[in-house]
């Protein structure tokens, strides 16, 4: 694991950059400084960006918040959202499960699987599988939603969890619970969860779907995440740098180098950001 300042000095080494956006492009509301910076820098390079993200919403509302935020479509090849993967898999008609779900997650999100025929019910008694996006609000906890997986799982519902993060933070330090949580408390009953993004390949392979064959040793896979992120890039078999001003903020770089090594992750790069 080599410590280097950010991005730019490893960048002559990569074709294709596969960066993660919550954590390392923005933290949801605003850029971290000096993407933008970096961003045209690889573009003047010629290097080809996709933003690989386990948000749980169609790519063109993602690609949307990055324009909100500053971010133009020239500065990136695609924007691939764990959402994303997610629909076109049932769109494909791979999903095993009848056409009604039960929804868990906030309003915003609520139309992930819009346009595909499937119908939301408001009764898990009604639901053919779980569509899990993450809590309600940022006040949630597990404990709201324990009586209706414990339910579910006795109803042998399959869950579908369209983000498999555990959680996010703010630039404030501030930390929510995301999707992941919810999911895990449901395997943990034993029940069945199919999972779409990262660490998964489905979201890598989609990825690569949107360029030209590239060999995998010029691609660099960036994030902040030591459950999704760098482990999602690793089984992938592509490099690897993490960003420790995203969840790992408050840990030292010995604290990330024990939890490494303690995880058998071996980034191949470890900078404080992007830029």
């Amino acid at each position: 694991m080599q410590s280097v300042p950010n991005l730019s000095f490893v960048s002559a080494n990569y074709d294709l950059f596969l960066l993660d956006l919550w954590g390392v492009v923005h933290d949801g509301s605003h850029l971290y400084p000096g993407v933008k910076a970096t961003l045209e820098t690889l573009r003047a390079e010629g290097k080809t960006v996709i933003f690989i993200s386990n948000a749980p919403r169609r790519a063109h509302k993602a690609a949307k918040v990055l324009g909100e935020l500053g971010i133009p479509p020239e500065l990136y090849r695609a924007v691939v959202t764990s959402g994303e993967v997610g629909y076109q898999w049932v769109a494909a008609g791979k999903s095993p499960w009848g056409k009604r779900y039960y929804f868990i997650g906030p309003s915003k999100d609520a139309d992930v699987l819009d346009g595909l025929g499937l119908k939301r019910v408001d009764d898990i008694k009604g639901a053919d599988f779980l569509l899990n996006v993450g809590f309600g609000s940022e006040e949630q906890t597990t404990d709201d939603y324990s009586m209706l997986l414990r339910g579910a799982n006795a109803q042998g519902l399959p869950m579908l969890c369209l983000n498999p993060d555990l959680e996010v933070v703010k630039i404030t330090g501030e930390r929510f619970p995301c999707a992941g949580v919810i999911g895990r408390q449901y395997e943990a009953l034993g029940s069945k969860v199919t999972w779409f993004g990262k660490p998964y390949a489905e979201i890598y392979e989609f990825c690569l779907a949107q360029v030209a064959a590239v060999d995998k040793s010029r691609i660099l896979a960036v994030g902040d995440s030591l459950e999704t992120d760098i482990p999602g890039g690793q089984y992938f078999g592509v490099d690897t740098m993490l960003v420790t001003g995203g969840i790992l903020k408050h840990y030292s770089a010995a604290q990330v180098q024990e939890m490494c090594t303690h995880l058998r992750l071996h980034p191949n790069y470890v900078a404080g950001s992007l830029s």
